[in-house]
């Protein structure tokens, strides 16, 4: 098939562009003709090692009216040349730009709402179809007013992403024994619950570590609660990585405290790499732990209940054993490879208006 994955920017550190880009390299490796139309980023050159062609559309609100124009026509224009089988958005903006250009050139539009906790998501109810990205997802979109014959569910699954060619950082090693956390430096992650909840274990696991992966507007308040909870040695802040796997694949344990997620790539990934997993009941999180068969799962804001948890995990070999092996097994569902077989599924009952 040919197709046009719409999404503003290729820069790391967004899931919505990690999802997008492993999609477009997984279905070009597959033999489909795919454009990945966007203003560019971090990604490109791995785009261009998987063979996916590249347009520059640049589809933001920091765009002038001119400029959103000048793009819209460009976008019409490929449309015309390349003959799509489908056009897919990622973002809001996408969706908008998507459905103006498949009402004039009859590609058929599929959107994926991956943040539908942004009041703009109602924007991705354009698609022909509409991808939710776990079940409970999928039911939060038809509270909302999302036709049901619209709506359909893949979960992602990012393990084997090209991605993983990045590596990590020289000389990033963790300090052990780890907990380790791989998220946004923002309120919605609860990483403040995080420093909580390891400051009531600190005093009985004096050799143990909370690594904290990932970068945002929070790392500077977040670093100063730190200190102010007397974790400065044992809380450490890594920054954001390209690929996250070889960091955990040193962990002990995962975490996230998340009060949102409609389904994360990281916890996939820390399956992936046999890390015991405690993580908030929230989004698709209870489908990506089997419902707490392959992790366990706590009530968001309850820094207590992390606590408890971790520390079930922390004075026991044996239990940390066993939930390193839950989480391991089935690990092999999520992968990019399945997430390129759902969508061809999804692709192929769409037709040219």
């Amino acid at each position: 098939m040919r197709i046009i994955h719409l999404i503003k920017h290729c820069q790391h550190c967004n899931g919505n562009v990690n999802v997008a880009v492993d999609l477009a390299c997984g279905q070009a490796q597959k033999g489909h003709e795919v454009v990945f139309a966007s203003a560019g980023g971090h990604y490109d050159r791995l785009l261009d090692a998987h063979g996916v062609r590249r347009a520059e559309i640049r589809q933001g609100q920091e765009s002038s009216p001119f400029q959103l124009a000048r793009n819209f026509s460009a976008l019409i224009h490929l449309c015309r040349k390349f003959q799509p089988d489908v056009l897919h958005a990622h973002m809001m903006s996408s969706a908008v730009f998507g459905y103006l250009a498949s009402k004039l050139t009859g590609v058929p539009l599929v959107t994926t709402v991956h943040n539908s906790f942004d009041r703009h998501a109602v924007l991705m109810r354009l698609g022909q179809v509409a991808v939710a990205v776990s079940k409970a997802e999928q039911n939060l979109l038809l509270k909302r007013g999302f036709r049901s014959e619209k709506v359909t569910v893949v979960v992602n699954g990012p393990n084997g992403s090209p991605r993983e060619s990045f590596g990590t950082p020289a000389g990033v090693v963790l300090a052990t024994p780890s907990i380790t956390t791989v998220c946004g430096l923002h309120p919605r992650k609860g990483v403040q619950d995080l420093l909580a909840a390891f400051r009531l274990l600190l005093p009985d696991f004096p050799n143990w570590h909370l690594n904290i992966v990932g970068g945002g507007p929070d790392r500077e308040k977040l670093e100063a609660l730190a200190m102010e909870l007397g974790l400065s040695g044992s809380a450490h802040f890594i920054g954001p990585v390209e690929s996250p796997q070889p960091l955990l694949r040193q962990s002990q344990i995962f975490v996230l405290a998340s009060y949102a997620d409609p389904c994360c790539l990281v916890i996939p990934e820390a399956r992936e790499a046999g890390c015991a997993i405690v993580a908030t009941a929230v989004g698709g999180t209870p489908e990506l732990l089997d419902h707490g068969e392959a992790g366990r799962l706590v009530e968001p804001g309850r820094p207590e209940q992390f606590a408890a948890a971790l520390r079930g995990l922390m004075q026991d070999e044996e239990a940390l054993r066993e939930w390193r092996s839950r989480a391991k097994a089935g690990a092999g569902h999520f992968t990019v490879d399945r997430v390129v077989e759902d969508y061809d599924k999804i692709y192929a009952r769409l037709k040219r208006v």
